[in-house]
């Protein structure tokens, strides 16, 4: 068999000397000496050649690690080429069609998708000032205490209340579709006002660690090893992950279901009744339920290898060379694009989100009052 490392091991050899062994019962004891050396397999480095064979062949060749490195550096690099820009411009153009939109949205999500737009932006905070330090170094805040602080905190406020955000709204559409009569006092406008406050207020109150535990250590930013801060950092970031990133994707998970569900049980009703007909407003109603579910389906999509890689690495105290590539691609390659698709889906399914994006660019003034009742329909 021949190793990964270029070293061969006589596994035919082996073979032969185990068989020979079988025929000699009858020698005399004075000769089992002689068999025990020659059975003995030679070592290498206090191992046997099997357990080296092992070791070698789970283990990949610097070349092939060195080349996967590169590789995954070289496609993390062209995402944040992509992803950075991409989310810059359309939480912006979402925020501004939202303000464009105010005065004519006659629904309690408006706050809640416009405060979505801007933590998502947030959310990205690290990865635009490593952009601004391929520019100038002395411009990059993450070469500064201060800024390596208040970059890690932004960073995870926006995380954060992202994926609380996503929860708020899917859990307002389960209550739409699941209590339909009393949506409007469940999710009222003043509630929603509140959970909102609370999300953004309490979250990045609960997140001020970072500014005192984060410290600027040349190229990087992060909490010093070797050090008492270190083992405090990792036990709270278990249960800020725990609580602000899993809590919320589990419950978003499940409401997902139940709202799949409902709408099939709601359908077949309708077929068995025979009412065909359905009015504008059930319509929209079903457009917007539908392009919410989609926008948080890819939320948990995008997020779920970051969620198992973290969870992991919680639980084993080793990992693998393959574990450790997923999680580098489930951080830097699969997660970014959680935070700018949100507008993608509100172009797609929005129709009246298209006409404001496109009279707010060509600079006309609606020419008519909104009638429905949701955000983007």
């Amino acid at each position: 068999m021949e190793a990964t490392d270029g070293f061969t091991y006589p596994g035919n050899r082996y073979y032969e000397l185990t068989i020979h062994k079988s025929h000699c019962n009858s020698c005399s004891s004075r000769q089992t000496p002689a068999w025990n050396n020659v059975t003995i397999l030679p070592t290498y480095g206090n191992f046997t050649a099997i357990d080296q064979i092992k070791t070698t062949i789970r283990r990949p060749s610097f070349s092939s690690r060195y080349w996967t490195i590169l590789l995954i550096r070289n496609i993390r690099n062209a995402i944040s080429n992509i992803v950075l820009p991409s989310s810059l411009v359309t939480n912006s153009l979402s925020i501004a069609v939202f303000i464009y939109m105010r005065r004519k949205i006659q629904s309690n999500l408006f706050l809640v998708f416009v405060s979505l737009s801007v933590v998502d932006t947030f959310a990205l905070s690290l990865k635009f000032n490593v952009a601004v330090a391929s520019i100038s170094r002395k411009m990059a805040l993450l070469y500064y205490n201060v800024g390596c602080q208040m970059l890690r905190w932004l960073e995870s406020c926006g995380q954060t209340c992202s994926s609380w955000l996503v929860f708020l709204y899917t859990f307002e559409r389960f209550i739409s579709v699941r209590f339909p009569l009393k949506h409007t006092i469940i999710c009222s406008g003043r509630r929603i006002r509140i959970a909102l406050l609370c999300i953004l207020v309490f979250i990045p109150i609960s997140l001020m660690y970072n500014l005192i535990l984060f410290e600027n250590k040349g190229r990087s930013c992060g909490v010093p090893l070797r050090n008492q801060r270190k083992i405090i950092y990792r036990k709270i970031k278990l249960v800020q992950f725990m609580i602000g990133i899993l809590l919320p994707y589990i419950c978003i998970a499940f409401l997902n279901g139940m709202i799949v569900y409902n709408l099939i049980s709601h359908g077949r009703k309708r077929a068995a009744l025979q009412a065909s007909t359905v009015n504008s407003e059930e319509r929209t109603h079903r457009s917007m339920t539908a392009m919410l579910i989609a926008a948080s389906t890819f939320s948990l999509i995008t997020m779920m290898p970051l969620i198992i890689s973290t969870v992991a690495d919680a639980f084993y105290t080793s990992i693998s060379w393959n574990f450790g590539i997923f999680s580098q691609v489930a951080l830097h390659i699969i997660s970014p694009w959680n935070y700018c698709g949100n507008f993608f889906f509100y172009v797609i399914g929005g129709k009246q989100f298209r006409n404001a994006l496109f009279n707010m660019i060509l600079c006309r003034h609606p020419s008519r009052k909104y009638n429905t009742t949701d955000t983007v329909h």
